[in-house]
């Protein structure tokens, strides 16, 4: 099952991570330690081999009597012996009735060996061929292992304690120090609570280095959500505008004709129903072309764009259209999906509605940014209607029939991403065109 809680993991990680740290470096230590431990006696020795040599040199026969009284106590866990070129061997008495190993080694070549002595005792041995007075000898001396090894074991069950002890007062620290850098949170819970009850519409960028890329990209989120409820109030508003009218003069008609209706009348309120019918329509057309897209999803205009054509090919299917889309190599926007489908969505169904036959929409690369540009063939727009169509703040009953609200959501959006709408005559295909140039990045390039 996994561990879902962050400080858990952090723990585990910190546990598993001390005890294999603390495991090698027990490890280490004690091959390190036996080493030296070895390598000292095995200098010990050397001296010991060395004196006993001049020994040798001054009395050879007294060399097992006793000279260095450590060598005379029976067991005692230091003992030698010597064996000369004619096969005459000297022991020490500590030795009592065992052996040495004596392999034949000529003068100048040294062994090291291992071995089993005497009271159960384990041997180091350093055996070593000399010359001495024109005869050859080898010389083993030896010392017993196990008062240094037990020494040993103490200190490394006395390391393994401290240890031990140093690793849970690690943890313990460091679960300390874990819950208080967990506290940094606690301004992003206030906020998200204040958030919850209205009081602020962002969280606070005083947060953890680590936290502040997280905390701005849901202030960015929450922008996107506030600009998109935002444009659904203006666009609610625009459509109670829109629909006051129409309603208001069936209002008086019925109230001014207390007979049966004329046919003036039946004309006058056929035509507000037909008004009325097409903002319905209208409206149902954004929400066909936003889509169900996931909030904060990317935009790819290589795979939306085909989609929307379609959809509007269809949704206009009363006159011959075509549309054509050109991309340049442009690749996922660093954009959310459902207001690109909606700015896309808006500058494409006015063209849609207002074409001759054919609407164009290019999408290219400048230092700005990203330059979407929507072209049609119909009618067009003189100077003075342009004007007004640029002014902000433009409610669908003071802007030219049919481009106003459509124009308006797409320069809302684009002033959500820092970019700009333009509107023209087109050059190429000489009916209405709309530019809008957004300052985005690739989605994974560097920035995003």
């Amino acid at each position: 099952m996994p561990i879902e809680s962050l400080a858990s993991r952090l723990h585990l990680a910190l546990g598993i991570s001390l005890t294999i740290l603390i495991a090698l470096a027990w490890w280490l230590g004690h091959s390190a330690l036996h080493r030296s431990a070895e390598a000292y006696v095995l200098h010990r020795l050397q001296h010991d081999a060395e004196a006993l040599l001049g020994v040798v040199a001054v009395d050879p026969a007294g060399v097992g009597g006793g000279a260095m009284p450590i060598y005379s106590q029976p067991y005692s866990g230091h003992y030698f012996m010597l064996r000369w070129d004619d096969g005459g061997v000297v022991r020490s008495r500590s030795l009592w009735t065992h052996d040495l190993p004596l392999p034949p080694l000529t003068p100048g070549k040294v062994a090291e060996l291992e071995i089993d002595g005497p009271d159960e005792q384990r041997l180091l041995v350093r055996v070593a061929g000399y010359q001495l007075r024109g005869r050859s000898l080898v010389l083993a001396v030896a010392e017993d292992l196990l008062p240094l090894e037990d020494f040993l074991r103490g200190f490394e069950r006395w390391f393994a304690v401290l240890a031990v002890t140093g690793l849970f007062a690690t943890l313990i620290i460091a679960r300390w120090i874990v819950r208080r850098a967990f506290r940094a949170l606690d301004p992003v819970y206030r906020d998200i609570d204040a958030l919850e009850h209205g009081i602020t519409d962002r969280l606070s960028a005083d947060v953890p280095t680590e936290i502040r890329p997280l905390v701005d990209k849901l202030n960015g989120l929450l922008a996107v959500y506030d600009k998109r409820l935002q444009r659904s109030r203006d666009a609610a508003g625009n459509l109670a505008h829109a629909l006051k009218g129409p309603l208001m003069l069936m209002l008086q008609q019925l109230e001014q004709r207390a007979g049966p209706m004329t046919t003036d009348s039946r004309a006058i309120c056929r035509q507000q129903v037909e008004r009325v019918r097409d903002l319905v329509e209208r409206e149902l057309k954004r929400a066909r072309i936003a889509g169900g897209g996931t909030a904060g999803s990317l935009f790819d205009p290589a795979e939306e764009l085909p989609v929307l054509r379609d959809l509007l090919l269809q949704m206009h299917g009363g006159k011959p259209l075509r549309i054509d889309c050109g991309l340049d190599q442009v690749g996922a926007l660093a954009a959310d999906r459902e207001d690109m489908l909606e700015l896309f969505g808006t500058l494409l169904d006015n063209a849609c509605k207002w074409a001759a036959g054919r609407v164009r929409c290019t999408i290219g690369h400048t230092e700005a940014g990203i330059r979407i540009h929507v072209e049609d063939d119909g009618p067009g727009c003189d100077d003075e209607e342009l004007a007004r169509l640029g002014e902000r703040g433009t409610r669908l009953d003071e802007s030219v029939a049919g481009h106003g609200l459509g124009l308006s959501i797409a320069g809302e959006i684009a002033e959500q991403y820092g970019g700009t709408l333009s509107v023209g005559r087109s050059e190429h295909l000489g009916g209405f065109a709309a530019t809008v140039v957004l300052p985005l990045q690739r989605a994974g390039s560097a920035g995003y």
